[in-house]
């Protein structure tokens, strides 16, 4: 057994040691109530804000399959993750900002999909939404549990099946232990390991095969293959300017419709800290994209012919000094693994909402009962999903596309704009319509000039609700 799968296991021994403290903490503590539970108390801190923003938004298909996608496609990745992270902030400081004031204005309604469709009156379009992000919400998953499970394998020779198992049934039993406010905790330390050990991995391998000469690791990446890693379109003619943008589009937007990704806007204490987290999430997913670019191009140069692009930052950790690469890696891999319990916990809690939403006052036990077995049955198809492994990228690609349809809706009625419901309705259909056509022949015999067909739908989707506003307008508010 070598130095670094040693400190692998200390770090990720201590890891787990610490969600089994939360955990146990949590189970003998008097039972929450269901605004503690799920919503953290609408009470985190600045600090803690900014860490569980980072844990949500920059997880395994960041870190993982982003350079994984650099490892294959190039350079093209750092256009597109960059430009939407620049959407991501403007969204965060406007989007975000009105969902928390809608959120202390009706303190009654803990549902983030509930919230912002609440504009709109209608249960049946709540069931929609609700359907689709827990369709969504699978593959997302599965993402998370693959890239702990590839990383595991690739840098600690660990089996890929039971690394899944193992991680998933962690993940359940400490996300039902004390909701948010325990996820609240495990982002605050698992951030600060992958900062830290990201800053220590990146220097160390740029140090070891490249004595910190940039010009030279970028002459080493542009003789890797031809055409060049260093050019759009990349190797594999992958990158053009409408993929680009249509990814950026797919990442951001369809990111913020997800129930786990509403609540960060939520749970916050006061207002002002998105405005300052605005300012902060391009230079955050910068770094994040910069720390995947040097890991997925410079593991192209020394890791050439990986079974799987998602593997390359296991490949890469494990040559560099043992201490620096198992922080990174446990880092990492805990980032994995809070994304996936803030999924199974806000799964649960939107499924329950819902289910009690014409209740006046359920108990909190038939709640959290509802929402166990909800989170059990995502995270059993989250795990036969994985099992079949494709890039993480994919994974989460399949999940942004479908919940992306929903973002014109949800943003008509964060902003109550004069939409019904029923064009409201027809909006969400049309988009998700394109998303379905797209995974047959027919849709590249209709539309062949290569648009994507979550880009379409996206499109279709607000050209609906602009027909709509015109020609069947509501009274305002």
């Amino acid at each position: 057994m070598n130095a670094y799968v040693i400190w692998s296991s200390i770090f990720l021994g201590a890891y787990l040691l610490w969600l089994l403290v939360l955990t146990v903490r949590s189970l003998r503590e008097k039972k929450a109530d269901l605004g503690e539970f799920f919503l953290a108390d609408k009470d985190v801190g600045f600090i803690p804000s900014v860490l569980t923003f980072w844990a949500t938004y920059f997880s395994a298909a960041a870190l993982i399959g982003g350079a994984g996608y650099y490892y294959l496609n190039g350079v093209g990745n750092f256009y597109f993750a960059s430009l939407a992270y620049f959407i991501l902030a403007v969204i965060t400081g406007t989007v975000g900002r009105r969902l928390w004031r809608l959120s202390r204005q009706y303190p009654e309604i803990r549902s983030p999909i509930q919230l912002y469709l609440r504009h709109f009156h209608s249960p049946g379009l709540e069931v929609l939404f609700t359907v689709v992000t827990i369709i969504c919400l699978v593959p997302y998953m599965a993402a998370q549990i693959t890239g702990f499970a590839w990383l595991a394998q690739s840098a600690l020779g660990l089996p890929y099946v039971y690394m899944a198992a193992g991680a998933l049934a962690v993940i359940y039993v400490y996300s039902e232990s004390g909701g948010l406010k325990n996820i609240v905790r495990t982002d605050v330390v698992q951030s600060l390991m992958t900062i830290v050990g990201c800053i220590g991995v990146v220097i160390a391998f740029l140090w070891m095969y490249w004595s910190m000469d940039l010009s030279q690791f970028l002459a080493d990446v542009d003789a890797v293959v031809e055409p060049s890693l260093l050019t759009v379109p990349g190797p594999s003619g992958f990158y053009s300017p409408l993929i680009i943008i249509s990814l950026a589009v797919l990442i951001s937007f369809g990111a913020v419709p997800m129930a786990h990704n509403a609540q960060r806007y939520m749970i916050v204490r006061e207002e002002k800290y998105l405005y300052r987290l605005m300012w902060m999430f391009p230079v955050l997913g910068i770094f994040v994209t910069a720390v995947a670019a040097v890991l997925g191009l410079g593991g192209a140069v020394h890791f050439p012919g990986l079974e799987s692009g998602d593997q390359v930052i296991g490949m890469v950790t494990s040559v560099v000094p043992p201490l620096i690469g198992a922080l990174a890696t446990v880092g990492i891999i805990a980032a994995t693994m809070s994304t996936a319990d803030s999924i199974l916990l806000s799964v649960g809690f939107i499924v329950s909402e819902q289910w009690y939403r014409k209740s006046e006052k359920p108990s909190t036990k038939s709640v959290l009962r509802l929402n166990r077995w909800c989170t059990l049955a995502v995270a059993v198809f989250a795990f036969l999903a994985s099992i079949r492994p494709t890039l993480i990228t994919e994974f989460a690609f399949n999940a942004f596309g479908g919940m992306l349809q929903l973002a014109p809706v949800m943003f008509a009625g964060i902003y109550q704009l004069r939409i019904s419901r029923a064009t409201a309705f027809v909006s969400a259909i049309t988009g998700l319509s394109f998303v379905v056509l797209g995974t047959t022949p027919l849709y590249a015999m209709c539309l062949p000039i290569g648009i994507p067909p979550y880009f379409t739908g996206f499109i279709a989707s607000i050209c609906v609700l602009v027909i709509g506003r015109s020609v069947f307008p509501t009274k305002a508010s």
